[in-house]
């Protein structure tokens, strides 16, 4: 009897073992189900932990190149852009790797060479890679360049660096140049000109396939944009410069598969058009234009620099050359003319004053010598009567006005019509041969100041008095009527 009871004492036991297992499994069920359903109410939960699983995932792959091999990777960097662009990097700091905005790295103190002659200081240099080869360890692949704060120092012999860019081979990448200065020496390493890159690009055109160069520059204070297509198929360069600031475009075409280089360059300067062939060969660069009415020539020898140039017109108007807006005194504000380095030799002769039908054949010589613009030898006609001539002249651009200092002198060659043209006075009408003076002429407020007038090479007091009157007084506009008013008093000064 007392085994029976232990057995069921032991049986009883058993169960409610069995019993709490099976109520614990079920309350355990229980729970897993509550929690399961609770988060499916939270989705905020779930997708911001969806999002910082993927940004992680990201940022890890992004940031792999961290731990490459710095000496690996420039040494890849460099082979790649001279095998690509024929560009010779030095990294003089160690490169830096930058994940936004786009994985690239960075060095902040790069040169570029050229025979094992530094030409470019570059202060900020970035290279862009393709994300797509990071898994493949301490390789790379370039794709964008682009040079900040860069300063190209280029000889003649140099220009070659940017004329290979030019002749890359056709891919998507880009090589682009900003806030850049090129300085153009000569033998000597003195400076000719600074021409400032504010934004350029090298890119290939994969719509008519052609290499491209696009850009912003300035050049002695004038600004300009820059278009060079390279047709590698038809061995042709395009080349478009626009200026608006002297309102000039520029367009030209050429052959380079010659030895000696051809072309047509289309120039439209205040809407008219000029057509120029030329040719440029080792040392100089020549142009010709023959039409009916207007024909010009010259010759550019690149060393040493010497420009020498003959402009012909049929007719030409005084307003593009002597009113404010004028295309003359855009270029003159520009301080192109005024480099050191430039000397020059320029002819202009006009048949007809359009606009002044009693001016013609204008001879105009204009001598650039080491920045100072002269006018010699220079002259121009008042009908057959009187022949103006302008010698020792000097161009001036200070405080933002243009002046022309110089000598005159009149020769009548029949000083009766010229009397009566102006409507002198019968008892003022002397016979003279020369008149001299020395002036003065602002181009911004045209006016005109004289000193030492003579004529006949012999001072005249009462013509020195109106003279001093003259330019001491306000209006000093010459036009068509104040002109003639100034001659006939100038006349009856000088008959007393």
């Amino acid at each position: 009897m007392q085994k029976n009871n232990l057995l069921i004492k032991k049986l009883k036991k058993q169960f409610l073992s069995i019993n709490d297992s099976i109520e614990s499994f079920f309350n355990k069920l229980k729970y897993i189900k509550l929690s399961k359903k609770e988060f499916k109410l939270s989705k905020n939960s779930r997708v911001f932990l969806g999002g910082v699983v993927v940004v992680t995932l990201i940022v890890s792959y992004l940031t792999l190149p961290v731990f490459y091999d710095n000496k690996i990777i420039e040494l890849k960097i460099k082979n790649q852009v001279l095998k690509k662009y024929n560009i010779y990097l030095k990294f003089n700091e160690k490169l830096n790797y930058r994940l936004f905005p786009k994985p690239h790295f960075v060095s902040s103190n790069s040169s570029i060479y050229e025979k094992q002659n530094s030409i470019a200081d570059i202060n900020k240099f970035k290279i862009y890679i393709d994300v797509n080869d990071f898994f493949s360890f301490n390789e790379i692949s370039i794709k964008d360049l682009i040079f900040e704060n860069t300063d190209f120092n280029l000889y003649k012999n140099d220009f070659n660096f940017f004329y290979r860019l030019l002749q890359t081979e056709p891919n998507e990448n880009k090589i682009i140049i900003k806030n850049s200065n090129i300085f153009f020496r000569d033998n000597y390493d003195e400076v000719l000109f600074i021409n400032k890159i504010f934004n350029s690009k090298f890119y290939y055109d994969q719509k008519n396939l052609e290499n491209t160069l696009s850009s912003k520059n300035e050049i002695f204070n004038v600004p300009y944009n820059l278009i060079i297509r390279n047709d590698k198929f038809n061995k042709e360069i395009f080349t478009r410069l626009d200026s608006k600031k002297i309102r000039l475009a520029i367009e030209s075409s050429t052959n380079y598969d010659l030895d000696v280089k051809k072309g047509l360059i289309d120039i439209l300067s205040i809407n008219n058009s000029t057509s120029l062939n030329y040719k440029i060969n080792k040392n100089s660069f020549s142009f010709n234009s023959q039409n009916n009415k207007n024909n010009y020539d010259g010759l550019l020898d690149f060393k040493p620099f010497y420009f020498s140039a003959n402009f012909n017109y049929e007719g030409l108007s005084a307003k593009n050359l002597l009113k404010e807006e004028s295309f003359f005194l855009d270029l003159i504000k520009s301080e192109i003319l005024n480099n050191k380095n430039l000397n020059s030799n320029i002819n202009l002769s006009v048949k007809n004053i359009t606009n002044i039908y009693e001016l013609n054949n204008l001879l105009l010589k204009i001598i650039i010598e080491e920045g100072d613009i002269k006018f010699l030898d220079s002259s121009i006609m008042w009908k057959d009567d009187l022949k103006i001539i302008l010698n020792d002249s000097l161009l001036s651009y200070e405080n933002n006005e243009i002046n022309l200092v110089g000598k005159l002198i009149f020769k009548f060659k029949n000083v009766n019509n010229f009397y009566n043209s102006f409507q002198v006075k019968k008892f003022h009408k002397k016979e003279i041969k020369e008149v001299y003076l020395d002036f003065i002429y602002n181009f911004n407020k045209n006016k005109i100041n004289f000193y030492n007038v003579k004529v006949d090479k012999v001072s005249n007091d009462n013509l020195e008095k109106y003279i001093e009157n003259f330019n001491k007084s306000e209006n000093k506009i010459f036009n068509k009527v104040t002109f003639k008013n100034f001659v006939s008093k100038f006349f009856g000064a000088y008959a007393g």
